[in-house]
Parts: structure tokens; sequence; C-alpha cells
């Protein structure tokens, strides 16, 4: 089983498990009962529920001429189960109001890494603003390097390098692959280590990301400070984008009004001063427009 598991992952593109690199062996063990609790999809207009967690979704409409705010919620293992719900969601976002047109806030131990790098495509066509309100570890931070906005508290981002994992549909782990003992699966995390530093540089992360990642290779992860999230730039603005929302900042009139630095300093502040409402997308909403305005709360 372990043998034509680990050749299949040649011939689906690898499905790495979220735990950074961990490549996946998908495998048909999932029941129908994991698979209907893994995912959830929330309207809070209709107050639908489509399925249950570690994906949310929320839609909040604002005035007419400014848009929608989509809040997506990553709690737990990063799934392909969850990539399908947020390729059926992205598009209720509109526009690009403040605080935001797509905000995702992330508290993941990791997951299918294959599915994280499609994921964090989407969302950067989408612009997200992207939080860590609880931890971002393994393959999560493809999700977050996705950010055009991202910030991450001190020790909250966990790194390692790729390890061969046989999971289900719904990243859940039935067993780690060594290696040492499958060619196969052994190609299989050489090829994933010759993709994530391409995408890494296809978000604009430091080159120095993907070396440090494969410097810790053993059992658990490695917690970066905020010097480290700073200089990997796991935390930060995508350039092109920096300039854009300064400059309409700038244009703004009232409690809005900032320069460059300001709205940087503002938007710092936000995952710290905002995670109690991870969970109440609404309230996030909320709390980082009045961050943006009010940067001198308490």
């Amino acid at each position: 089983m372990l043998v034509s598991a680990a050749r299949r992952i040649l011939a689906i593109l690898l499905i790495l498990t979220l735990q950074v690199a961990c490549v996946n062996t998908s495998t048909s063990q999932a029941t129908s009962k994991t698979a209907q609790t893994d995912v959830q999809t929330r309207v809070p207009s209709s107050g639908q529920v489509l399925s249950n967690k570690p994906l949310t979704v929320q839609v909040d409409s604002l005035a007419p001429t400014q848009g929608r705010v989509m809040v997506v919620g990553i709690n737990g293992q990063i799934s392909k189960n969850a990539l399908e719900k947020l390729k059926q969601s992205i598009g209720q976002a509109s526009g690009d109001p403040i605080p935001a047109g797509v905000i995702v806030l992330l508290d993941s131990p990791g997951g299918d890494g294959v599915a994280a790098m499609q994921m964090g495509r989407l969302l950067r066509k989408a612009n997200a603003h992207v939080f860590v309100t609880g931890q971002c570890a393994s393959a999560c931070i493809f999700v977050l390097a996705s950010g055009v906005v991202r910030v991450a508290p001190s020790y909250s981002v966990g790194i390692h390098r790729g390890r061969v994992t046989m999971s289900d549909s719904n990243a859940k782990i039935i067993k780690e692959v060594d290696i040492n003992d499958n060619p196969q699966a052994k190609a299989a995390l050489q090829h994933f280590e010759s993709q994530a530093p391409i995408y890494f540089a296809e978000m604009g992360m430091s080159p120095e990301l993907f070396p440090l990642m494969q410097a810790h290779q053993f059992r658990g992860v490695y917690r970066l400070s905020s010097a480290e999230i700073s200089k990997t730039k796991l935390s930060g603005f995508e350039s092109a984008y920096l300039q854009q929302r300064s400059a309409f900042y700038r244009n703004q009139s009232g409690p809005y009004r900032m320069d460059e630095d300001e709205l940087i300093n503002r938007t710092q502040k936000v995952a710290s001063r905002c995670s109690g409402f991870d969970k109440h997308h609404t309230e996030f909403i909320n709390c980082y427009k009045q961050t943006l305005r009010e940067p001198f709360l308490n």
C-alpha cells in the first residue's frame, strides 16, 4: 500500500501535508463523517451553515459604493476540502474597501502544503490581508506569504523542513513516510523542495526563508522571532499594493487620512489588538477599522 501510495504522489502533483513541506500521499481512507465536519462556510446575512470548520467564510456588506468584505477564518488543518470551499467563496468579495476586501485569519498548525499554495495564489489575486491570530506553523506559512498585507506576532510562526506523510482529504495524517526507505517518496520531497522557493519568490518573500526552513529538519517546529518574521518578509506589505494603498489613504479625509509610514504602523497593530475577535468576524472588521482610525486606543 505504501509503495502504490508513494507512486500516486508523482501522479497527483504532490499533496504536501501542511506540516510545511510535508509531502502528503492522498488516501481513500477518509470517512464521510470526517469530510462533513472539517470545513465550514458561513454567510451572516442568511446565517446558513454549509458545512463545519476549520475554514469559515463570512461576508459583510458595506455601503453599495464601498463593496463587501469577506473574512476567511482558517482554524486547524489546511486541506483540499478547505481549498474547494475557498474556491467556491472567493468571488463573494467585491472591491477593496476600508479596511480590506478579503481578510484572512490564521490559526493553523499545518496541513496540506499543495492545497496551501493553491489557496495562497487565489488569495494573492484577491489582494487578501492576512493576519495570524493564533499560530501559523508548517505549511500554513504558504497562506501567510500570499497576503498583500501580512501581520504575524512574535513566535506565532513555526517552520521546519518538509516531511512526507500519508493523509486523507482533510489533511489528517495517517502515517509519516521514511524517505530513506522509499525512493519515490524521496523524489516527491525533492520536487516539492524545488517548487517551494519558486512560490516564495512569486510572493515576494526573502530568499532567506526557504534555507531557514531547510535548516530545521527535526520533529517539531522552529518559532520565528519578530525580527525573523520581518526579515523573511512574512510580515509586511507587497510593494506595489503598499504604494496603491498608501495613495488611497493619503486622499482620505478625517481619521483615515495617513501617510505610508503611518499606514504600516497602524496595520501592524491589528493582529495583536483584534485577535480576540478571530471567531467573530464582524467584530474583527470593526476592530481593524477602529485601529486604522484610532491607533492610540488601548
